[in-house]
C-alpha cells in the first residue's frame, strides 16, 4: 500500500472516530496533512538551530580576510529561524487542547478588561454629561426665579428684572410669580380680596401662637374670604371647594379619601334633587312637606318626564321605578333609607334577586364579608340601574357598559368609582375580586389629563375638582396655579391642606420643582408627588406691596405650619431667612425687631410674639440669629444706621463701636488725603453721617451705665481718637493750624513734645494701635507736618523778632525733628513717598 494511501486512510478513520459526538461551540481540532508539515519544518529548524551549519571554505576565507570571526557569527545566527522567513503564511491549526484553550482564556480575559474599559469611560461621560446638564438647570432655575417665575396658563417667565431673589432654592426669585394687582384699578391697586384672605391668615398665626394645636376653623374663614369675593371671581366653583376640603377634615370621614369625597358628592347630589324638585313642582308632585321617597320619586317623575316617556327596560311596580329608586337613594347617601326601602319591597324584589336584601343588610351594617359572587347576564341586568347598583354594592362581577345610561356626568362617575374605593374590601370579598385601589384612579385621572374633562379650556375647575375628589392635592394645587384667575385662591388651598396635613411637603433639603411648576416629581418610596408649598409661600408673600409688609411676614410663618407641633431645623430656618430677606429689603427694623427709646428701654418688635413659630425660644436667641444676621449683612453691604440700629437690638455695643471705627478709618483712608475745596472733611467726602452716628452713639453709651459698663475700653479709645483725627484734619483744612495743632498733641499719637527721645517709645505703641488708626499714620503725618510748617512760616514772616519768636521757632523745629525721627522708626507702615515728603518739608523749616 502507498504511503500517502495509508496516510489517507488513517485520516479517514481517525475523523469517524468522533462522528457520534456533539461538540457544540468547541471548533474541531485539525489535524490533517498540512499540519503534519508545518510539525516537520518545525523539527526541521530545531535541527538547524541545534546542529552547526557547515560554512563554505571560501566564504570562510573571504570573511576572515575581512576580520570577521566566522565563528562568533555562526553562533550568534543559528536561533534565528530563516527557513520559513519567505513562504506564505498559513492558519496553522494546533492539535494541543490545552494550548487552545489557554490562548482562547487569555484572550477572553484581554476582551473582558478592554470592553470593562470601554464601558467604564462611557459611564463616566454619561455621569459627567448628566451632571454638567443638572447644573446648568440649576442655574437656569435661579436665574429664571430672579427674573420672575411664571405667568398664567403658559408659564412663560417674566421679561422684566424684578428684585434680586435670594441665591439659593427656593429663597431665590423674584416677585413675577403672582400678579396680585387690580387690572380694572389706575395703578399698583391690590386686589381686593388679598387683604380678605389676608385676615384669615393672621388669625391662623395668632391662633397658632396661643396653643400648640390652634382651633381656629381656617375653612370657614375662608369660605367667607372667597363668597365676599364673588363679584372678583365670577364663578361660584370655587366656593365650593372649601365644602369639600371640610370633608376631608371632618372626623366622621376619619380623613378617608374616598369616603370625604364621597360624602361630599352624595351631598351636592341631594341638593340637585331638591333644586330639580322645586324648579319642577307640578312633574314632581311631591306634596307639601314630602319624604325622602317622596322625593326622590318626583325627582325621577321629572327626569323620565323630560324623556316624554318610562324607558322601557326598566324594571316597574305600581308606575314605580324600583331599581332607579333604590339606586338614588344610595346615590344620595342615604344607606339607611335604602334599607328600608328594600325591606318594604322585598317580595317584589326576590321576584328576580332572592339575595340581594340580605346581600344590601349585611352590606349597610358592615357585617362580615357576604359572599354573592352570583352570575350576571345581559338580560339579568336589563335595566341600567340594577347595574349600577350592583356595581357599587358588589353584587357580582358588573362591566362598565351595563351602567353606561346612568352614570353619565363627571360627578356620577367619580362618586361611582370612589365608592367601590371606600367600600374596597367589602366588595373584593363579595366578589372575590381584586380590590380596587385610590392609587388606580389616581393614575387614570392623570393619565387623562385636563383635556378629557375639559377639551375647549372653557372650564379649568372641573379638573381641579376631579384631581381634589382623587386625593391628588399636589397635583391640584399644581394645575390651578397656572390659572391667572384662580392663583390666589390656589395659594390659600394649600394653606388650608397644609394645616390639616393632607398636603405632601418636601422637606427644606429635597430638590427644588421644575421651572414653572411648583411640583415635585414623585419618589420611589411612595409614589405621591409633592408641592413646592415653602417656594410658592416665599413667591406669594414677595408679591405683596411694601404697604402689606405685615401680611408678608404672616405668610412667611406659614413656611412652618408643616411642623406644627413638630421640630424640623430646616423649615424653621428657611422660615428666618425668609423674612430676613424680606425686612433687608424692606428695612422697617423698628417695628418688627424693636427699637431703643429715648429714656434707653427696648420697645418690642411685632416679630418677637412669634418666636414659637420660628423656631426660636427666648429673645437672647432671637437677638443671636434674626437680628445679628441682619446686621452682618448691613455691615457687609455698608448700611451704617441699620447696621448701628441692629447691633444695639442684638445688645453688641462693642460690635457697633468697631463697625463705626472701621467706617471711619475706612473713608479716611480712601478720601482723607484727597484733595478739596472743602472746609469739612465729612461736607467734602461724607463722613459727616459716619461722624455723628459716632458721636451719638459714644454719647448715648456714655449716659448708659449698664452700657458704659460692658464696653471694651480699646473700642472706645479708638472711636475717640478717631473723631479727634477727624476733628484735626477740619481744622487743618480751615487754616486754623493752632486748633489742629491742639488737636492732633491731644490724641498722644505723634511725639509731639519736642523730646527727640520719646520718639522710640511712640513707635513702639503704634504696634498696638488698631489697625483703622495705623492705615492712615501717613494722612495724620503730612497733616502734622504742614501744620507745624505752616504755623513756622506764619511765625518766621511776622515782622517782630523777639525771644518768644525765636523760642517759639525753635520749638517748631524741635517738633518737626521728632516727628522725622518718628517717621523713620515707622516708615515701613507708610507708602515709599511720604517719607520724602516730610524730609522736604523738615529743610524748609530747618
Amino acid at each position: 500500500m502507498p504511503l500517502t494511501q495509508s496516510l489517507s486512510t488513517l485520516l479517514e478513520e481517525s475523523q469517524r472516530l468522533t462522528t457520534h459526538l456533539s461538540l457544540g461551540e468547541i471548533p474541531t481540532v485539525q489535524r490533517g496533512i498540512d499540519l503534519l508539515e508545518s510539525e516537520s519544518r518545525k523539527l526541521v529548524a530545531k535541527s538547524v538551530r541545534n546542529g552547526r551549519a557547515v560554512l563554505d571554505p571560501r566564504a570562510h576565507a573571504l570573511l576572515a580576510s575581512s576580520g570577521i570571526d566566522t565563528d562568533e557569527l555562526t553562533d550568534s545566527h543559528a536561533s534565528a529561524a530563516l527557513l520559513s522567513a519567505f513562504e506564505m503564511l498559513q492558519p496553522a491549526y494546533d492539535a494541543n487542547v490545552e494550548s487552545f484553550l489557554g490562548q482562547q482564556q487569555e484572550q477572553s480575559i484581554v476582551n473582558a478588561i478592554e470592553e470593562s474599559e470601554l464601558s467604564t469611560l462611557d459611564e463616566f461621560d454619561r455621569n459627567m454629561t448628566a451632571h454638567m446638564q443638572q447644573m446648568w438647570e440649576d442655574s437656569q432655575r435661579r436665574l429664571f426665579e430672579e427674573l420672575g417665575q411664571y405667568q398664567g396658563a403658559d408659564m412663560q417667565f417674566a421679561n422684566a428684572v424684578e428684585s434680586a431673589g435670594i441665591a439659593t432654592s427656593p429663597l431665590a426669585g423674584g416677585s413675577g410669580a403672582f400678579d396680585l394687582t387690580d387690572s380694572q384699578a389706575h395703578g399698583r391697586v391690590t386686589q381686593p380680596r388679598v387683604e380678605r384672605y389676608a385676615q384669615v391668615v393672621r388669625k391662623l398665626n395668632d391662633a397658632r401662637v396661643a396653643a400648640a394645636r390652634p382651633q381656629v376653623d381656617v375653612l370657614a374663614g375662608l369660605e367667607k374670604a372667597t363668597l365676599d369675593s364673588s363679584s372678583e371671581l365670577k364663578s361660584k366653583q370655587i366656593g365650593q371647594v372649601w365644602k369639600l376640603l371640610a370633608h376631608y377634615t371632618s372626623p366622621k370621614e376619619s380623613r378617608n379619601i374616598a369616603a370625604g369625597a364621597c360624602a361630599y358628592l352624595e351631598e351636592t347630589f341631594v341638593e340637585h334633587v331638591d333644586r330639580i324638585v322645586a324648579q319642577y313642582p307640578h312633574d314632581a308632585n311631591v306634596g307639601g312637606i314630602p319624604s325622602t321617597n317622596r322625593k326622590i320619586r318626583g325627582y325621577l317623575n321629572v327626569q323620565f318626564g323630560r324623556l316624554g316617556r318610562v324607558p322601557a327596560f326598566l324594571e316597574m311596580f305600581n308606575d314605580e321605578a324600583i331599581w332607579a329608586h333604590m339606586y338614588t337613594l344610595y346615590r344620595c347617601g342615604f344607606k339607611q333609607e335604602l334599607l328600608k326601602y328594600a325591606l318594604d319591597m322585598e317580595d317584589i324584589i326576590t321576584d328576580s334577586d332572592p339575595g340581594f336584601v340580605a346581600h344590601l343588610k349585611g352590606f349597610c351594617d358592615q357585617a362580615a364579608a357576604i359572599r354573592s359572587d352570583i352570575p350576571v347576564t345581559a338580560a339579568s341586568l336589563e335595566d341600567p340601574y340594577k347595574a349600577a347598583l350592583y356595581k357599587v354594592l358588589g353584587r357580582g362581577n358588573v362591566s362598565k357598559k351595563a351602567a353606561a345610561e346612568v352614570v353619565q356626568t363627571t360627578e356620577d362617575y367619580l362618586w361611582s368609582s370612589l365608592a367601590v374605593v371606600r367600600d374596597a374590601e367589602q366588595i373584593a370579598a363579595a366578589t372575590g375580586h381584586p380590590r380596587n385601589t385610590l392609587e388606580s384612579l389616581q393614575a387614570l385621572m392623570l393619565k387623562y389629563g385636563p383635556g378629557h374633562f375639559d377639551p375647549n379650556g372653557n372650564n379649568p375647575l372641573l379638573y381641579f375638582r376631579v384631581l381634589l375628589l382623587c386625593g391628588l392635592f399636589e397635583n391640584a394645587v399644581d394645575f390651578l396655579l397656572q390659572n391667572d384667575r384662580f392663583q390666589i385662591e390656589a395659594v390659600h388651598i394649600a394653606i388650608a391642606l397644609a394645616f390639616y396635613g393632607l398636603l405632601n411637603i418636601p422637606s427644606a433639603e429635597t430638590m427644588p420643582s421644575s421651572f414653572g411648576s411648583y411640583l415635585v416629581a414623585a419618589d420611589n418610596s411612595g409614589g405621591r408627588a409633592m408641592l413646592d408649598f415653602s417656594r410658592m409661600v416665599i413667591h406669594y408673600a414677595r408679591a405683596l406691596p411694601d404697604t402689606a409688609t405685615d401680611d408678608a411676614v404672616n405668610y412667611l410663618l406659614l413656611l412652618t405650619l408643616s411642623t406644627q407641633g413638630t421640630c424640623d431645623a430646616g423649615q424653621h430656618s428657611l422660615c428666618q431667612q425668609a423674612i430676613e430677606r424680606i425686612l433687608y429689603e424692606r428695612s422697617d427694623y423698628a417695628r418688627y425687631l424693636g427699637d431703643i427709646q429715648s429714656d434707653g428701654t427696648r420697645k418690642r418688635g411685632m416679630l418677637e410674639r412669634f418666636l414659637p413659630l420660628l423656631g426660636i425660644s427666648s429673645n437672647e436667641q432671637f437677638a443671636q440669629t434674626i437680628i445679628r444676621r441682619l446686621a452682618d449683612r448691613s455691615r457687609d453691604e455698608g448700611r451704617l444706621a441699620d447696621t448701628v440700629l441692629l447691633y444695639n437690638l442684638a445688645e453688641r455695643y462693642n460690635t457697633v463701636l468697631n463697625v463705626l471705627g472701621k467706617q471711619l478709618g475706612e473713608l479716611l483712608y480712601t478720601h482723607g488725603g484727597s484733595n478739596s475745596n472743602a472746609d469739612n472733611i465729612g461736607d467734602a467726602y461724607g463722613l459727616d453721617d459716619v461722624e455723628g452716628v459716632a458721636r451719638a452713639v459714644l454719647e448715648h453709651y456714655k449716659q448708659r451705665e449698664h452700657i458704659a459698663r460692658v464696653l471694651d475700653d480699646r473700642a472706645v479709645t479708638t472711636c475717640n481718637t478717631l473723631l479727634t483725627i477727624v476733628d484735626f484734619l477740619n481744622c487743618h483744612r480751615r487754616g486754623a493750624y493752632e486748633e489742629a495743632l491742639e488737636m492732633i498733641e491731644r490724641t498722644q499719637l505723634l511725639p509731639l513734645g519736642g523730646d527727640v527721645s520719646l520718639a522710640s517709645q511712640h513707635a513702639e505703641r503704634v504696634r498696638s494701635l488698631d489697625d483703622s488708626i495705623t492705615r492712615n499714620f501717613s494722612l495724620i503725618l503730612l497733616a502734622a507736618m504742614d501744620t507745624l510748617s505752616r504755623l513756622y512760616a506764619g511765625l518766621r514772616e511776622s515782622p517782630f523778632m523777639d525771644a518768644v519768636k525765636q523760642a517759639n521757632l525753635q520749638t517748631l523745629r524741635r517738633k518737626a525733628r521728632s516727628l522725622m525721627v518718628f517717621a523713620g522708626m515707622i516708615q515701613f507702615r507708610m507708602p515709599s513717598d511720604t517719607y520724602a515728603k516730610l524730609n522736604r518739608m523738615d529743610v524748609f523749616m530747618n
